[in-house]
């Protein structure tokens, strides 16, 4: 595909791009699908890097600048809210991700600390990460310097350790300042992690464990009088074996609530699961569609 840099005289614009991010959930380890400010902020961080080195992208929207109502939603335990904001909906706090754009975007000299709010941490070190348009960042732990380092808007130090109990930790470049307490513990708060998001990674085991020695990458079969992948949520739904099997499916690998005529049923009944797979693209467990159409394709169409 030929691309924008080739072809400048033609205008491109990204319409809409975005990632969930709740305050409440953390983690050292961040994954796609686990609500945590930590993966928000780097998935919005390979954002603003891609967009910079795009000069010839005229336009580009987030989704969203705030959290916001949606009564359809129902994710990352928090029903009725979109939590693709890079500040939550009452407006008071900027998340991680907020930072990253004002690194790249404010000509005024700026350093963010992230993780402020993952504030107690389990283990002898932690990754700190820093957002700034200076560098090089200076990085202090309870006021004896760990390291300097010159990076692009993102700072990475990683095995910083950690005093026991409480620990400040200052951040420095060009004479701009910003600093956090972490509190360093045995183990680290529950209310860090979504349950559901372990019993999904626990789902998806199991899935795949149910579909026992099943050939995962032979090229798949759609035998004529059965359901497959590459019929529609509408279609499928005519079947309430059909529906079943993929209502879970969905769940596991979205986290969406797929039921005929409610929540975001209307936008979703004329995707088919292949359509969805596509979209998701690596997030999607390797092997998952195969497993899926495996077990449809033994279903009789309505």
């Amino acid at each position: 595909m030929p691309s924008g840099r080739q072809h400048q005289d033609i205008s491109i614009g990204v319409s809409e791009y975005g990632c969930e991010g709740i305050i409440t959930y953390h983690s050292s380890n961040p994954m796609c699908k686990d609500y945590t400010e930590e993966y928000q902020a780097l998935y919005h961080e390979h954002m603003a890097k891609v967009l910079d080195e795009r000069p010839y992208i005229w336009s580009s929207h987030v989704w969203n600048m705030f959290d916001f109502g949606c009564a359809a939603r129902d994710e990352g335990g928090v029903a009725g809210r979109n939590n693709k904001g890079l500040v939550t909906m009452d407006r008071k706090t900027k998340k991680d991700s907020y930072y990253i754009y004002k690194a790249y975007w404010n000509s005024e000299p700026m350093v963010h600390l992230c993780g402020r709010r993952y504030a107690q941490r389990a283990g002898e070190t932690t990754q700190i990460r820093v957002y700034s348009n200076q560098s090089p960042v200076s990085l202090y732990v309870n006021g004896k310097l760990v390291d300097v380092q010159a990076a692009d808007k993102v700072f990475v130090f990683d095995g910083v350790a950690l005093d026991d109990g409480m620990n400040i930790i200052v951040a420095e470049a060009c004479g701009v300042k910003d600093s956090m307490t972490i509190e360093k513990v045995d183990t680290e708060p529950a209310i860090y992690v979504l349950p559901e998001f372990n019993e999904r990674q626990e789902g998806v085991a199991n899935w795949f464990k149910l579909a026992g020695n099943l050939d995962l990458k032979a090229p798949m079969e759609f035998p004529e009088g059965k359901y497959s992948v590459k019929y529609t949520m509408e279609e499928l739904a005519q079947s309430e074996e059909a529906m079943t099997v993929v209502a879970e499916a969905v769940k596991l690998a979205t986290n969406f609530n797929l039921t005929p005529g409610e929540g975001m049923w209307d936008m979703m009944k004329t995707m088919t699961p292949e359509n969805m797979v596509e979209m998701a693209g690596s997030s999607m467990p390797e092997g998952f569609l195969e497993s899926l159409n495996a077990k449809l394709i033994k279903i009789d169409k309505a």
